[in-house]
């Protein structure tokens, strides 16, 4: 199975490439999960949303490990989970690409 990793972290070149390339903003989601169907859920502001995910096995792994809520993308269809590593204060975000279910 392959994870999808999302590096919010660059720093642009010049100022003005900072303001055009600030990611998008998440919207802070607890998912549910289910292993056997792939499929993930979870409401928004704007409702409830059901998506698939090809690995859920590994989303489960990192919503367990999660140091801070998923962050749900919807501009890119990415659910963003902060994980715990050694060195960074911040953690480390991977992203899971769902489709739409």
């Amino acid at each position: 199975m392959m994870m999808t990793v999302i590096s919010v972290n660059r720093i642009p070149a010049n100022r003005n490439a900072a303001r055009a390339a600030t990611p998008p903003q998440g919207i802070p989601v607890l998912p549910a999960v289910d292993i056997n169907y792939g499929t993930v859920t979870f409401f928004t502001p704007s409702g409830h949303h059901n998506y698939w995910s090809a690995e859920p096995d590994l989303l489960v792994d990192a919503l367990s490990q999660a140091v801070r809520p998923a962050q749900w993308i919807p501009e890119i269809a990415t659910l963003v989970v902060t994980v715990a590593q050694t060195g960074v204060r911040t953690g480390r975000r991977l992203g899971f690409r769902l489709a739409a279910h």
